[in-house]
């Protein structure tokens, strides 16, 4: 195509959207690019910022018609891989959240966040499942799985999904549903972002106010001992506490708070989805072992989940990877505390998620997320804050890997992928039954890889 029949197809797209398009050069094309996560620098051809589902349709269409691969994201953490000389279609604008109380459902559009949702929802006693953070897209989250506090007790996000709105390839809008579309509402649910652009969905709430939540820190010459407790703790827990265990190693760099800079932490992370008095009982027992150096938990109202993790807000430069444990083994856990700690990792936390529960529990067959079995989801990077310190931190996650490798399940999360790894690891998140027949979707419904994007499906 020329750049002159380029231009006139851009004009005929801006005419018909009630959204806004914008060519390298506009004004706020520079900021709408960007990812959330700033090593992902790509540059699209042509960004589409829809205000409705028709707005994506056409777009989706355009995208054919121009000879476009299309990429989407709504708060930046969703793309894969740089859409270079593509279509970037950000769903920012699509905002709408109705909540129903009587049904225990909110209905969201493509571009809510999490907080958004907890405003809404958090005034009638009822939560939604979602992450660590609430400044994370609804929908991305969703469909790579959902796993966050309230997961061992009612599961994943992608668990609680009631229905689907989704511009398919051929730029036609449909509902996937238990009743409509069942095989890509099956594959929607855990196969990330390979079967369209999702505009609307709607999931259940579960009757969750308050919870008993917080962290515990310890110094990190304690790594070791505190791995040993936090493995025998997790053993007996009851499903409504849902935690997490990292070994935190704070760089000398300007961007980290003085108090830390340099430190070495171990911090506990949990939340108990039930009873105040029987949460704290079951994190007293970290301080009968050993009293930690400070300790948030208390009892809080759900909108303030996000106070646990305190997870960063802003976009930064970041790299990391995952892989998921059946079990921890003494030696397992000798090299996470020995990688974790050495003076010469670059590496800013090594992190173990508990799952187990009802992520384990659910029905067989209900969608595509895999590795249902899995005990311990664990993840390792962090930022990054040098120009050679993405090189040096997949050096030293793949010798730390490499060295774990005979005590790993073998599986991957879809959430905790990026870059090269999305694509190469991708089989690794599914049994090979639902790869194949995830494979055999991608096929059925976007068979010229239109959304290549995200993690990768197609040869």
């Amino acid at each position: 195509m020329t750049d002159v029949q380029m231009t006139d197809a851009v004009q005929q797209l801006r005419h018909q959207l009630a959204g806004t398009v914008l060519l390298p050069g506009d004004d706020t094309y520079e900021l709408t690019r960007r990812a959330w996560n700033l090593l992902m620098d790509h540059r699209p051809a042509i960004i589409v910022l829809p205000a409705n589902a028709q707005d994506v349709s056409a777009a989706v269409i355009y995208a054919h018609r121009l000879g476009l691969g299309v990429a989407v994201q709504s708060t930046g953490h969703g793309i894969q891989h740089p859409a270079d000389d593509h279509m970037l279609i950000v769903t920012s604008r699509m905002k709408s959240v109705t909540v129903d109380e009587a049904n225990r459902t909110a209905r969201v559009e493509a571009g809510v966040i999490w907080q958004e949702v907890l405003e809404q929802s958090t005034p009638h006693g009822l939560a939604p499942l979602l992450g660590t953070s609430p400044h994370v897209g609804v929908i991305g989250y969703t469909l790579g799985g959902g796993i966050g506090f309230l997961g061992r007790r009612y599961g994943l996000a992608a668990d609680r999904v009631r229905w689907i709105d989704v511009v398919t390839p051929d730029g036609v809008l449909r509902r996937a549903s238990p009743d409509e579309n069942a095989d890509l509402f099956w594959g929607l649910r855990g196969g990330g972002g390979n079967f369209g652009v999702v505009t609307a969905m709607e999931f259940d709430l579960v009757p969750v106010a308050r919870i008993y939540g917080g962290n515990l820190v310890y110094p990190g010459e304690l790594a070791r001992d505190v791995l040993d407790f936090y493995r025998e703790w997790t053993a007996a827990l009851p499903d409504a506490m849902t935690s997490s265990m990292a070994v935190m190693k704070f760089p000398s760099v300007p961007q980290m708070p003085e108090t830390i800079r340099g430190a070495t932490q171990v911090v506990v992370r949990g939340v108990y989805a039930g009873n105040a008095t029987e949460g704290a009982a079951l994190v007293q027992q970290w301080f009968d072992w050993q009293v930690p150096v400070s300790s948030t938990f208390r009892e809080i109202p759900f909108a303030e989940i996000g106070t646990v993790n305190n997870d960063p807000v802003s976009p930064t430069a970041a790299y990391g990877s995952n892989e998921m444990f059946d079990h921890l083994s003494d030696e397992a856990l000798d090299i996470i505390v020995r990688r974790a700690t050495d003076s010469a990792s670059p590496l800013v936390f090594a992190e173990l998620r508990h799952a187990g529960g009802a992520i384990a529990n659910a029905e067989a067959g209900l969608n595509a997320v895999g590795n249902r079995s899995a005990q311990y989801y664990f993840q390792l990077g962090g930022p990054i804050f040098a120009p050679d310190g993405k090189a040096a931190s997949m050096a030293y996650i793949q010798t730390f890997k490499a060295e774990l490798q005979p005590y790993l399940r073998g599986g991957v999360y879809l959430n905790f992928m990026s870059g090269r790894e999305a694509a190469d690891r991708a089989a690794d998140a599914y049994d090979n039954e639902n790869w194949e027949r995830l494979r055999a979707l991608k096929a059925r419904y976007d068979p010229d890889n239109l959304f290549r994007f995200s993690y990768q499906l197609a040869e």
